[in-house]
């Protein structure tokens, strides 16, 4: 880890004030690659693989 890496991480730490808005985009982030995940599972189930 590098001490740009320990600033970003500690400026998280400190920053608490957008954490409602980084929640919410990081929660639709992960819905969204569920669902990529969901079709690529169901891509490889019809192909038999």
């Amino acid at each position: 880890m590098t001490n740009n890496d320990q600033k970003d991480i500690s400026n998280l730490e400190y920053n608490k004030g957008n954490f409602p808005k980084d929640y919410k985009y990081l929660v639709q982030k992960l819905k969204s690659i569920k669902k990529i995940i969901d079709m690529l599972e169901k891509n490889l189930l019809k192909k038999g693989i």
